[in-house]
């Protein structure tokens, strides 16, 4: 029944978002210039383009999409869109029909974009939004108490970069949980994230993965910080692939998620100066990790330091295996799981949206398109047929 709340995205769905710019259409307009469509945020009904190829500026011009003339050849392009930072950048190939015709090849493929820093006619993307948690629900004091912890004890500034505020945090939660992972009381589910924190704190419950994610996304919710909760762990056949629970943050200085798992005491993994996605981790971990670029904030118990990753992964070594998926779960799961009136419980059972998203090696979206395509196949012959015979039979009964 897992599927039946799920949606089933690509990789792409999962990690780009709505809000990015992005190309939405390539079209030759049959005299040597082509027009490129983007869609996202940056964009307007009208928009101001510069194009350059290395630093020449080879384009500018004032409208709803972008069109120039492309070099003949694979080129590489970079557009300025209007006061957006940074430029698109994609790398085009101009093949023109003539030169396959003097191959003898009938091909009419004109342009071709093989590679991009940003997304390429995607399917529908999901938004922020639509993935940060929510903590609306909680009580006006919780949030306060929340607050008063930014401001007074983890020093939360308006200047600082997201990494840096998710830093502070984790570092302020693992300070005062120290010691006490393990298998907490069936009481502290019940409790609010920051009581959660005062119990574990105080010593009268152990916590573990969900406790701590939590706790986390609680604080990082309530600093500005979009968060989403996500799992791992599936049961087949009676068998138990590992649950384990965490999350990502969204930093909006990278346009990317980033893991962060403080059961794990790992507060990001990079590759050099990016950071890495759960799914990006899973996948490295699939080979051996020394790799000295690849590097994780790590609590050691006094304090965050950058450690090689391949000391510290054994958390993610058990989880994120090839037989375990993952699930994402959309910004409104905790209020859906947990109506709090007769109104809100009709809702769940009619909730039109996907719960959350499930993604992993071991996740197949099945066959249902191919068993459509079959049936919808056979189904056409024989409404064909059917129709053919009997207007057949009702020629020959008019012709009588």
């Amino acid at each position: 029944m897992d599927y039946s709340y799920a949606d089933l995205p690509g990789y792409n769905q999962l990690y780009e978002t709505k809000e990015q710019t992005r190309i939405t259409c390539l079209t030759d307009n049959k005299n040597g210039s082509i027009s490129i469509a983007f869609a996202g945020k940056a964009l307007r009904k009208q928009n101001d383009f510069r194009v350059y190829q290395k630093d020449s500026l080879l384009a500018t011009g004032k409208a709803e999409n972008c069109t120039f003339q492309p070099l003949l050849g694979t080129r590489e392009y970079n557009i300025r869109i209007n006061e957006a930072a940074g430029y698109v950048t994609f790398t085009l190939n101009n093949t023109p029909d003539s030169l396959y015709r003097i191959f003898g090849n009938s091909s009419t493929v004109t342009f071709e974009i093989t590679g991009s820093n940003v997304p390429v006619a995607p399917n529908d993307l999901y938004s922020i939004t639509d993935w940060a948690i929510s903590y609306d629900d909680q009580p006006e004091t919780e949030k306060k108490a929340v607050d008063d912890y930014l401001r007074d004890s983890i020093h939360i500034r308006p200047a600082e970069t997201t990494p840096e505020r998710i830093l502070k945090i984790s570092d302020f939660i693992l300070q005062r949980v120290k010691g006490m992972d393990g298998v907490p009381s069936d009481s502290m589910s019940q409790l609010s994230p920051v009581n959660q924190l005062k119990c574990a704190q105080s010593g009268r419950s152990k916590i573990w993965c969900g406790i701590y994610t939590n706790i986390f996304c609680f604080f990082a919710n309530r600093a500005g910080v979009p968060v989403r909760l996500i799992d791992c762990g599936n049961t087949r056949a009676g068998i138990s692939a590992g649950t384990h629970v965490f999350s990502e943050v969204y930093l909006k200085e990278y346009n990317s998620w980033a893991y962060v798992d403080l059961l794990a005491k790992t507060v990001f993994v990079k590759k050099g100066d990016r950071y890495l996605n759960v799914i990006d981790v899973q996948r490295l971990l699939k080979y051996p990790i020394n790799d000295p670029d690849l590097t994780t904030c790590y609590f050691n118990g006094d304090s965050i330091v950058q450690t090689p990753y391949n000391q510290v992964a054994s958390t993610a070594l058990g989880y994120f295996h090839r037989n375990n998926s993952f699930r994402f779960y959309f910004s409104d799961f905790l209020k859906i799981q947990n109506p709090k009136s007769s109104f809100e419980r009709f809702i769940k059972i009619f909730y039109p949206k996907p719960y959350y998203a499930v993604y992993g090696d071991n996740t197949g979206t099945g066959r249902s398109q191919f068993v459509f395509r079959i049936i919808s196949t056979f189904s056409m012959v024989f409404f064909l047929g059917f129709c053919i015979f009997f207007g057949l039979k009702w020629l020959r009964q008019r012709a009588a």
